[in-house]
């Protein structure tokens, strides 16, 4: 069986973002467009050796180390798979327009919905009686 740069990027999508989960619109690895470039090759010996890079939203996210973990667990377990290989994008500069056109319709819906649903502040006015 061989394995397809769709398969992986699936298999990444399974990997949720916790800032998406935070923002009530969970999305895997690959919607939020922090996968980089993925390359699947022959070993020679009738398996696939999986190179993938994965970047974060932040430079200062603190969970890249547990993507690329999780990203190494998850591709390794495909059929086929002999060796993964993933690399941390130190230059990746990651903005919204990565974000995959369907979840971004997702969230724009999700925090359009929330700004409906926000009570109107009432003003008031707070002093001595005779002020109002």
């Amino acid at each position: 069986m061989t394995v397809t740069e769709t398969q992986v990027r699936a298999t990444l999508n399974e990997i949720l973002d916790p800032c998406s989960i935070t923002a009530g619109v969970p999305a895997g690895l690959d919607d939020m467009g922090l996968v980089g470039d993925i390359r699947v090759q022959d070993d020679g010996a009738g398996g696939q050796r999986i190179t993938v890079t994965v970047g974060v939203t932040e430079p200062s996210c603190v969970l890249i180390g547990s993507f690329a973990t999780e990203a190494q667990v998850r591709l390794t377990a495909l059929t086929g798979v002999s060796a993964v290989d993933v690399r941390l994008a130190d230059d990746f500069d990651w903005t919204p327009d990565r974000l995959a056109p369907h979840y971004r319709r997702r969230l724009d819906e999700h925090r359009e919905h929330k700004r409906r649903a926000l009570p109107l502040l009432a003003m008031t006015r707070t002093g001595p009686a005779g002020d109002q």
